[in-house]
């Protein structure tokens, strides 16, 4: 498939739902395999959100704080098991308007001691600050541990995000950045660029917010070891430090 039928491909899929939006499920299709990989929720009449990841099946997730250099170090290696707070439980995270943000378990036992707890927590930018900026990053590698997808069920305020990728991708990435224009997100990851997905709404101040979201595609692995799948997710960017340490304060995602 050449790059501008990939493209028509991509609009073609992805459509532009009337009426409110309750949720996303975004698919990957691949060859045969269609996979669910993630689930955004959205508030009725806020900008807060929510996303899911109860597709990706695993033994532990890890949530914790990581300081990313603005200049890192090519053989600096950060300890996610080590430094998380492990969960047997899938994992959600929550973005908040003012920039609290943090994650939690999916499936927990509603129990006075249990309800609710924050595995990790992030005081990050405001939506309605960010001018172009990142919003979050979701990166994964190989399908097999994703669930399937059987039945396509889009329907008023609960839809499905579609894309269709050639046989031999295995990597992917998935950035999403928000602004208060559409010029201010336009050519975030690459000047003219092509989002898989681009949403709009508004905060309860009535103050406009644009979302873009873009999917990195990879013909070549990134994990080293014979387990060649793989969670990543970073989410919220505090930049409060940035001059004092040379970094940026993320909460991270991590499960294999």
């Amino acid at each position: 498939m050449s790059s501008d039928e990939f493209l028509e491909k991509i609009k073609e899929d992805n459509q532009d739902y009337k009426g409110k939006m309750k949720s996303l499920t975004f698919i990957v299709l691949r060859g045969k395999e269609q996979k669910k990989i993630f689930k955004w929720f959205f508030t009725l009449d806020n900008i807060d959100f929510f996303i899911t990841f109860p597709y990706f099946k695993s033994k532990e997730y890890y949530c914790g704080i990581i300081e990313i250099p603005k200049n890192p170090k090519t053989d600096e290696v950060f300890d996610a098991v080590k430094n998380g707070t492990a969960s047997t439980e899938p994992v959600k995270f929550s973005y908040h308007k003012d920039g609290n943000i943090h994650f939690k378990q999916s499936n927990f036992s509603a129990d006075a001691k249990n309800k609710g707890e924050k595995l990790a927590k992030l005081k990050a930018s405001p939506i309605t600050d960010l001018n172009g900026g990142h919003l979050f990053t979701i990166w994964f590698e190989g399908l097999s541990k994703f669930t399937n997808l059987t039945k396509r069920k889009s329907r008023n305020g609960d839809q499905e995000v579609v894309l269709r990728v050639p046989e031999d991708i295995i990597n992917f990435e998935v950035q999403a950045y928000a602004g208060p224009t559409q010029k201010s997100i336009d050519g975030q990851v690459k000047k003219d660029a092509v989002p898989w997905f681009q949403l709009t709404g508004r905060s309860t101040e009535g103050q406009p917010v644009f979302v873009e979201v873009y999917a990195i595609l990879s013909r070549r692995s990134h994990i080293v070891d014979q387990n060649k799948n793989g969670l990543h997710v970073l989410v919220g960017f505090d930049h409060s430090k940035l001059k004092e340490t040379g970094k940026v304060k993320s909460l991270y995602l991590f499960a294999r």
